[in-house]
């Protein structure tokens, strides 16, 4: 019932606008958090609907250039396309990176110990060799090297044998009781280390099963999720119409799809603008002489995902091709000179300019020529704002509250500017509240 049908002494309280804005609010921060509690279910279902509706103009597109092809055929033909496209992916970037991946572990110690030393060595400016043991410190506060003990104090010098002692009988005495109590300290020593290797085990074990399980339970939700969703996407958007009422439908209507329009731009642009920033990436890494360069492009085609992420992976890079030469001269290629005494010299200044120059490069086609053509100006977001919704998500919910972020920020910034903003301003007398017009495309 409007609020204006009654006097205000004849409403009961649920009659008031105020009041069931507040209940819808709080119901739905009850949904978040309730969510977010139960994260490890809803977070591969809102994965599996992020996958459907993202794949959904796909699904379209095939029903309208194939028109004898049903909705179920066209989920189908794309399901089989993703899997061939996985597998031949997973063929040709999984071997070299899982051998690089290996290579970065096993050398990883030997990579910290060479730049410690390099850093510490008496060639080095004064002002660096003074912050050697704040280094080392950091270092093995990081768990990346052993820390140094302290030296073992002198044991203080054994008393003098009295001469009244009889050191035959003492040995005697000493070897009897070691050969009574030795049988029975072994085998409860060998009992508790079977015990500790067999719980280390169990523990090992039971972890392994446990991550495997999740993450196999985690596929399987999504995955049907995605499907089911992907079937029955008409269905979805008539049922959430239908939940409008007749008389907001319009405003709502527009609402939505500018959310559609700013939710989809991203998501769908961002992965698309974020894999072919990752492919540069490890080329051209891999290319210059970085080592690890395909497993550190990929990282940061991941990052590329939150705008201004992918800045890490230049530091990293010049990090590692530093230590790798340092550690293996001999393989360095053109980054490696001999210098006036015959001896290798490292070309710094290649070190620096090359991988800048592929960091450089990558930039450019994603700020100049990829976000232009795929994204456009459809986000209506703000990169930082985007970064800070993610850091926010991921602090407060993890996992959950990071699949949510960015939609909900465009979400919200649209009902800012839309709704909240106009009224405040009519409010205060600034301008009158204008009805909406139609829906936009």
């Amino acid at each position: 019932m409007p609020d204006a049908g009654k006097p205000l002494h004849e409403r009961r309280i649920w009659e008031f606008q105020v009041v069931r804005d507040t209940l819808v609010i709080l119901c739905i921060v009850g949904v978040l958090l309730l969510g977010a509690r139960l994260s490890f279910i809803t977070a591969p279902l809102l994965v599996g609907l992020g996958l459907a509706y993202l794949f959904e103009p796909v699904v379209a597109a095939l029903g309208r250039w194939f028109p004898r092809l049903n909705r179920l055929r066209a989920v189908l033909l794309l399901i089989a396309a993703g899997l061939i496209g996985c597998v031949g992916l997973a063929a040709l970037v999984v071997p070299p990176a899982i051998r690089q991946g290996l290579e970065l572990s096993a050398n990883a110690d030997r990579y910290v110990v060479t730049a410690r030393d390099w850093l510490t060595a008496e060639q080095r400016p004064a002002w660096l060799r003074e912050q050697a043991p704040a280094i080392e410190a950091g270092f093995a506060r990081l768990g990346l090297v052993p820390a140094r003990q302290p030296p073992a104090s002198a044991a203080p010098p054994a008393p003098a044998a009295s001469p009244h002692v009889d050191e035959d009988r003492v040995r005697a005495i000493v070897r009897d009781e070691l050969e009574r109590i030795q049988p029975a300290a072994t085998q409860s020593d060998l009992a508790t280390r079977l015990r500790e290797a067999l719980t280390t085990l169990g523990s090992g074990v039971a972890t392994v099963v446990g991550g495997v399980f999740s993450a196999v339970l985690f596929v399987a939700i999504a995955s049907v999720t995605a499907v089911s969703c992907l079937l029955r996407w008409p269905d979805l958007l008539d049922l959430g119409r239908s939940l409008i009422p007749e008389r907001a439908r319009g405003r709502v209507t527009g609402l939505v799809q500018r959310m559609d329009a700013t939710v989809a731009a991203f998501v769908r642009g961002r992965l698309t603008v974020a894999a072919i920033v990752g492919v540069l990436y490890a080329l051209g890494w891999s290319l210059v002489g970085v080592p690890y360069g395909l497993i550190l492009g990929l990282l940061v085609g991941v990052f590329s995902i939150v705008p201004y992420l992918a800045a890490v992976g230049l530091p990293i890079a010049w990090v590692l091709l530093a230590v790798s030469l340092i550690a293996h001269p001999e393989s360095g290629g053109w980054y490696i000179a001999t210098g006036e005494d015959g001896a290798p010299a490292i070309n710094w200044w290649l070190v620096l300019i090359l991988p800048w120059l592929v960091n450089l490069v990558a930039q450019t086609v994603e700020d100049y020529v990829l976000n232009p053509i795929i994204q456009g100006r459809a986000t209506e977001l703000h990169p930082v704002l985007i970064m800070l919704a993610v850091l926010a998500g991921g602090s407060l919910a993890g996992l959950y509250g990071m699949l949510l972020a960015v939609p909900a920020a465009a979400c919200l910034k649209i009902l800012l500017t839309a709704e909240v903003m106009p009224r405040l301003r009519a409010w205060a007398g600034a301008e009158p509240l204008s009805e909406p017009g139609p829906p936009g495309p």
